[in-house]
């Protein structure tokens, strides 16, 4: 709390609209040209007339450097609303403005951007990049400009009749989000390999995902440059967001690149994300694609093998998942106590496709089941189980409301998909199958 009352008077002593991650954090989704700092605001397209003479427009977009102007000045950009109703909800307190211009990531950049006009090109220091779509999975609750098995299946089939369409690809024309084929040239990734070396030297987290990253090129090329290059950035964070569910040959690359990288010393820390959220066929109807057991099996494997590498799990909380996800945590706490420390859950609940969100569901007593064993367990933290709290309470403020039209949607999805895929909702999930 000191450390953000600190960050705020001196955001405030500039600007009362200033926020560091507008300079120093980005995401770069190279399959498409988009990008977005801080993850609030829509993604924008990077103009390619911009990229020609200047690679670095990856990140810093005339657009983006219109908006860093506004925030010096005081003038709050549109695109962060979402911060600027948060601190105007209450007094005192702080948005995720103050939090991102604390992290060290951002904070010792402060003098330099304050006495910035924000025409400067700036290189940041928290990068996510995304190479390409290419995706072996089709999680229910993701895109086709995500995955390209998703994309594969809508080119094919179309979108789903539900209300609103779902995966109809005219929105996602018109805001300029299909991705560049894998097999044809891609002027983003190649402003991408131009910047890299000079944007490598002074970068405190680089985060590869996709996607799925070990199916793109890009990732390997990445971990080669890291251990070989004459000059490495030991102050480095390594991160990579993987579905652990690529062939065994794919995962055993990234154990050998990853396993020189550490043996040598080139990074300061190395950080795996990987994703499930139910259990068992309940998972693999849900994440398409993906095998649980295989998945648990790789997941111990990189344990074993890669003990310095920091494991995460991402959970997806959605819908679907309520009623297994405690037999999830009951897994990841066996790896927990097997190895004396995480992998960590990192819990995130789903709010779009609005069909999948765990609010519509009446069936509440699996989500506060999922709290309490957390909060019984000594293996989860309580960062852990407070995340999960806020799900159960997110939950609960939402119970009362009229969810008829959205589960409506549901059950249409439902049955296209298992038409689609020849699958059978109901018996995965004989406990919903009110919802079919």
């Amino acid at each position: 709390m000191k450390d953000l009352h600190n960050t705020k008077n001196k955001l405030d002593s500039v600007s009362p609209s200033l926020c560091l991650a507008k300079w120093t954090q980005v995401t770069i989704h190279l399959q498409n040209g988009q990008t977005h700092s801080c993850h609030h605001p829509s993604l924008h397209t990077i103009p390619l007339h911009e990229l020609r003479d200047n690679p670095t427009a990856l990140h810093n977009t005339m657009f983006k450097k219109e908006r860093r102007k506004e925030m010096l000045k005081g003038v709050r950009p549109k695109e962060c609303d979402y911060c600027w109703r948060l601190e105007d909800s209450k007094e005192g307190v702080f948005s995720d403005r103050h939090y991102k211009s604390s992290f060290d990531w951002s904070d010792p950049h402060f003098n330099k951007i304050s006495k910035m006009s924000g025409d400067e090109n700036f290189d940041p220091t928290y990068v996510e990049v995304s190479f390409s779509n290419a995706c072996n999975f089709k999680c229910m609750y993701c895109n086709t400009h995500s995955s390209s098995k998703w994309m594969d299946e809508i080119k094919q089939y179309g979108p789903y009749p539900t209300s609103q369409r779902h995966h109809n690809l005219e929105p996602t024309k018109m805001l300029g989000r299909i991705p560049i084929p894998n097999n044809q040239y891609n002027p983003y990734q190649e402003a991408f390999w131009k910047w890299w070396p000079s944007l490598y030297k002074n970068l405190h987290t680089f985060r590869m995902t996709g996607g799925e990253p070990l199916m793109a090129k890009d990732t390997f090329e990445v971990l080669d440059y890291i251990e070989k290059t004459k000059t490495p950035n030991t102050n480095l964070t390594l991160g990579i967001n993987t579905n652990l569910g690529t062939p065994d040959k794919l995962i055993n690359k990234f154990i050998k690149s990853a396993r020189k990288i550490i043996d040598k010393k080139r990074v300061h820390k190395f950080e795996l994300y990987t994703s499930a959220e139910a259990h068992g066929e309940r998972n693999d109807y849900i994440r398409y694609g993906m095998n649980y057991n295989n998945w648990l099996n790789n997941l111990k494997k990189i344990m074993n093998e890669l003990p310095e590498v920091e494991v995460a799990v991402m959970c997806a909380y959605n819908a679907l998942c309520i009623s297994s996800f405690t037999d999830l945590l009951k897994d990841i706490e066996l790896i927990k106590q097997q190895y004396g420390k995480g992998p960590t859950i990192h819990l995130h609940y789903v709010r779009n496709p609005y069909f999948m969100d765990c609010k519509i569901m009446k069936e509440g007593h699996y989500i506060e089941e999922s709290w309490q064993y957390m909060k019984n367990s000594k293996w989860f933290t309580e960062f852990e189980t407070h995340k999960m709290e806020r799900i159960y309470r997110y939950w609960q403020n939402h119970k009362d409301d009229d969810h008829s039209k959205k589960r409506l949607d549901l059950t249409i999805y439902l049955r296209e998909a298992d038409k689609r895929r020849q699958t059978t909702f109901k018996s995965v999930f004989p406990e919903f199958k009110d919802y079919y």
